[in-house]
């Protein structure tokens, strides 16, 4: 890039001393004066940009209560304001390893440090746009997806720009890496740390030995670099990766745990925490690290109604084993947030997921026909384009031991996970859908076990009621095994009872048996016979 003359500039800045003065040094260094704009506010540079394409962009990390400088980098990313040969560079005062790291996630084309100077400024511009220039069919392919394109532009552009090399070469593993060739991918870093110790390269070799089963060789090149760097973000998202990979997903967690706490602000990473948290049960983490997600969201491309509906999703799934007091605060707030949503326009496209939510707070109100009802409606319909929303109905399947559905049901969650998204996003996603079949999988085995013991030992009243209230504990819509609990109470108490606890197991197995059992083989059974017998003992006793 010789000369910048005929190139359009947006300097986005809340400071004017700093506009003036970036300004005078761009036209310094060959700029146009008629060809730089700017702007004080996030918003307003997301509406310039909408309106003009421009060749550079230098944007303040700081801009006042609004989205920040990396938000913005993200917004016009996602909204598409950025050509192909767009350089965008961030700029910041502070030095702190947070800000700095943070920026590195990001990926900008570059960044600068304050104070600098005309010539500082100048090399770091220049060699960014010639950088972009040059590269920016990988750039497109890496945007885009479109990965095999992406490997073949290596292999053509190398030749031209030696100098490029290692970055070419880290465009060639990545997009190798979301090809899934691993071995491909392993010569390339191998060649690559031959000639320089690149972190990068490292952490791509360790992910290649990962899928290939060399697990001992991966962990122990992160592990050693992580000794070296314990503070580094893409080091601890990498460590995580490679625990996702080995299914150890509470080492996963604490590692993004850990990188969340070194870089605040990074919203894919916490909803990937959340998403794991869901994966693991650990519900009340899950929510916690959601609403960090909808608050450093909430002015961006991603607070829309399907996060809202999310939100409302993971609220429901924190129900799950609460305190009854926390029980009665959350479904409030979901069925607060329900009845905003349904005042958007967006609404009406989506009364498949809002039954799906209706019949999650129907479950959890005890309301389980109105519950089955709804899932009844969502499994005629299956309008479910996303992932979250089939991922809430396979766990409801699951824990209302509807099995037959959940098994037909996984197929269509696997299949509407993007493999295009984010690596850590899709590598959480899958790991909630794996998470959930294995429950279901153990949750079957355990029953089968039951039912065998159950069939195979002859057991005194007391025996048998215990084994069937354990099974009611882990699987409580089991109709028959509710029948059998009240059938067996009502013939006798077991000595020596927990009354208290057989109350609240005969309440429980009542709401089921009335609510989803047909009147007439209630009536076949005399159940509310069987049902006074059991109040008139517990009267007695």
């Amino acid at each position: 890039m010789k000369t910048f003359s005929h190139l359009k500039v947006l300097i986005i800045d809340d400071a004017s001393i700093v506009v003036v003065t970036l300004k005078s040094m761009l036209i310094k260094i060959g700029f146009n004066d008629r060809l730089i704009s700017y702007c004080s506010s996030s918003r307003a540079s997301i509406q310039l940009a909408r309106q003009e394409s421009y060749d550079l962009i230098l944007c303040d990390y700081n801009l006042g209560r609004s989205m920040n400088g990396k938000q913005v980098f993200e917004e016009m990313k996602y909204h598409d304001l950025l050509h192909e040969k767009s350089t965008f560079v961030l700029i910041t005062g502070e030095s702190s390893s947070t800000v700095v790291h943070s920026i590195i996630e990001l990926k900008p084309d570059d960044y600068l440090l304050k104070p600098f100077n005309v010539l500082s400024l100048k090399e770091r511009v220049s060699a960014a746009i010639s950088r972009k220039h040059a590269l920016y069919q990988l750039y497109h392919a890496q945007s885009k997806h479109l990965y095999e394109e992406g490997v073949e532009l290596c292999d053509e552009l190398l030749p031209f720009y030696p100098e490029y090399h290692f970055t070419i070469a880290r465009f060639k593993g990545e997009f190798l890496n979301r090809l899934q060739l691993h071995d491909e991918s392993k010569k390339l870093y191998e060649s690559i740390l031959e000639r320089k110790d690149y972190d990068w390269a490292t952490i791509g070799l360790a992910n290649s030995l990962m899928h290939l089963g060399e697990k001992k060789a991966a962990h122990g090149m992160i592990n050693k670099l992580l000794a070296s760097k314990p503070n580094s973000t893409v080091l601890r998202t990498a460590a995580a990766n490679l625990s996702l990979i080995n299914n150890e997903i509470p080492t996963a967690i604490r590692h993004f745990e850990l990188a969340s706490k070194i870089v605040r602000g990074n919203s894919e990473r916490e909803l990937v925490i959340c998403n794991l948290c869901l994966a693991v049960g650990d519900y009340q983490n899950a929510l916690e690290r959601y609403r960090i997600y909808m608050e450093i969201n909430k002015e961006t491309y991603r607070n829309t109604v399907f996060a809202k509906i999310n939100l409302i999703r993971v609220i429901l799934y924190s129900c799950y084993n609460c305190s009854a007091e926390e029980n009665v605060a959350r479904l409030n707030e979901a069925k607060s947030l329900y009845s905003q949503i349904i005042g958007m326009k967006e609404a009406a496209k989506l009364q498949v997921e809002l039954d799906l939510i209706l019949a999650h707070i129907a479950m959890e109100e005890k309301q389980y026909s109105l519950a089955i009802g709804k899932l009844n409606q969502v499994h005629r319909q299956l309008n479910l384009a996303h992932f979250y929303p089939l991922h809430q109905f396979a766990w409801l399947l699951n824990h209302m031991n509807f099995d037959t559905e959940f098994t037909k049901i996984i197929p269509k969650c696997s299949e509407i996970i993007q493999r295009k998204q984010s690596e850590n996003v899709y590598a959480s996603q899958i790991t909630m859908l794996n998470q959930l079949q294995q429950a279901n999988t153990e949750k079957l085995l355990w029953l089968e076990s039951k039912h065998q013991y159950i069939k195979a030992n002859k057991m005194t009243l007391t025996e048998l009621l215990k084994i069937y209230i354990e099974i009611n504990n882990r699987c409580p819509f089991l109709q028959s095994v509710c029948m059998s609990i009240i059938k067996l109470l009502a013939r006798r108490l077991p000595r020596d009872a927990d009354i208290k606890m057989l109350l609240r197991v005969v309440n429980q197995c009542d709401t089921v048996i009335r609510q989803l059992v047909e009147p007439s083989e209630l009536e076949k059974a005399d159940y509310d016979q069987l049902y006074n017998s059991i109040v008139d003992n517990y009267t007695e006793v």
